[in-house]
């Protein structure tokens, strides 16, 4: 039995070691030619400058056209953000008052009877004490001010138009108070800074997706074997037949 065994043993290792030896198929190699790389970087910097340069005019334009179309959307949308940003901004400054919100001035107020959860900046000076005005802190207003007034009910006695109704929350779900109006221009204010955001993200996407297509059609993805050579055609704008391969044997 162990003699069987010791010979099976050794066919697999004889197996195994001519196997090993023998001659194996060098991978494909990728051809990169000097006319995929001018195009590439061609459209990276401006998307469809490659494609024009390819005779794919179509192409060109669209990426072009996109371009255009993703930079309008970024700049109207980041404009008319900052603009209502200005204007939520300066509504606040007018109807929202230390003053109102704690009459007291009390750094660690609460309004009513809701809970403290966000602390309200304030200016200090040097020496880390809290500067006054007129008898009243002076409030810190950066983004955390501006978000706090709009969006924590613990500041809504701060805002002029301020009443106390049948239960705790009655000023609070009103939709026709100062608040109410404020958070609504707050709120499309960020939605188009997103949108321009959106719209920024578009931009660097159309011009690596150019930068590839222009190279791309160079029919720069040519390969090649001891046994074989070819090449791989890729159209991005074409669902149907968009890829083909050609391979001579």
């Amino acid at each position: 039995m162990k003699k069987h065994i010791l010979i099976i043993a050794v066919f697999i290792l004889s197996l195994s070691i001519a196997f090993g030896a023998e001659k194996q198929d060098a991978p494909p190699r990728l051809n990169v030619n000097g006319t995929m790389i001018k195009n590439f970087f061609k459209s990276l910097i401006l998307p469809g400058w490659g494609q024009w340069e390819n005779g794919n005019k179509v192409r060109a334009i669209v990426y072009a056209t996109a371009e255009i179309g993703a930079i309008y959307g970024y700049q109207y949308n980041y404009t008319e953000g900052e603009d209502l940003e200005k204007n939520f901004k300066d509504f606040g400054d007018k109807y929202w008052a230390w003053s109102r919100w704690t009459p007291e001035n009390d750094i660690d107020a609460t309004c009513g009877s809701n809970l403290r959860t966000h602390q309200m900046p304030v200016v200090r000076d040097r020496q880390g004490n809290p500067v006054v005005v007129d008898g009243y802190y002076v409030p810190l207003k950066d983004h955390h001010f501006y978000e706090n007034i709009g969006k924590y009910s613990e500041f809504s006695c701060g805002w002029e138009d301020f009443y106390t109704g049948a239960y705790m929350n009655a000023y609070d779900d009103d939709e026709t108070t100062l608040r109410a109006e404020y958070i609504n221009m707050r709120t499309r204010s960020n939605e188009l800074y997103r949108n321009a955001q959106v719209a920024g993200t578009l931009i660097m996407v159309n011009h690596l997706i150019s930068a590839f297509d222009a190279a791309l059609g160079t029919d720069m993805t040519s390969f090649e074997t001891p046994n074989m050579t070819g090449k791989l055609y890729i159209n991005p704008l074409n669902t149907m037949s968009g890829i083909r391969m050609e391979v001579k044997f």
